[in-house]
């Protein structure tokens, strides 16, 4: 028995897509919307930054460059923020699978990752529908209203808080629920077990990328 990887379906109907997984022997379609996923990768992370820079202020450091050359330094920009952004992709496609492997060994290491998948292009769909925000509040991606970050943003300022707080959004909880649907499809364990286990190891994730970005 095959499994086909739909990400649109299984996004929104994740028991219902997920439920033939505990059995299947194959997994089909994962290797070109992965391909397909890096692309999109790429482009909405680089139209992320290049909007950041027009209208969120956050202008790369023009020191010792020519006004001619900056065109070019923007664009290398956008084009390495990009690069980083299918890196991002490979890291929580990857690495994600990684982690949960040990509390999930019944789903297994492939399986994993074919969930993590979906949390991926759930993420993309946040960070697409964050774009006109951008021009609108004059804010950078990160000042998101899908978050928790605009209500802590008035407590606080501590970078790390704020980096972890506005990460913990709409789209995070939906990727939580999908992977929480196809891992209980995919396993016997308790449905208690699987949803503490789901929300710890994310906000592990979001506090280990809060970390990254604000002690780097």
């Amino acid at each position: 028995m095959s499994h086909s990887m739909r990400l649109v379906l299984g996004s929104f109907k994740p028991f219902s897509h997920f439920r033939p997984l505990y059995s299947a022997y194959r997994l089909k379609g994962s290797w070109w919307r992965l391909i397909l996923l890096a692309i999109f990768s790429f482009l909405i992370v680089g139209i992320t930054s290049f909007m950041n820079i027009k209208y969120a202020g956050e202008m790369p450091e023009y020191t010792g460059i020519a006004p001619d050359e900056r065109l070019l330094f923007v664009l290398s920009e956008v084009i390495t923020d990009g690069l980083l952004g299918v890196m991002t992709l490979i890291v929580i496609v990857v690495g994600g699978a990684l982690l949960y492997w040990p509390f999930f060994q019944q789903v297994g290491f492939k399986r994993l990752a074919y969930i993590h998948s979906y949390v991926v292009f759930i993420l993309l769909i946040g960070m697409l529908l964050q774009l006109p925000f951008i021009p609108f509040l004059h804010e950078p991606s990160l000042i998101s209203p899908y978050s928790l970050g605009v209500y802590v943003d008035l407590l606080t300022n501590i970078p790390f808080w704020l980096y972890f707080s506005y990460s913990l959004s709409l789209f995070l909880a939906w990727g939580t629920f999908v992977q929480y649907a196809a891992i209980r499809q995919s396993t016997t364990v308790s449905r208690g077990y699987a949803l503490f286990w789901i929300i710890i190891l994310n906000v592990f994730m979001v506090a280990i990328t809060a970390y990254v970005r604000t002690a780097f």
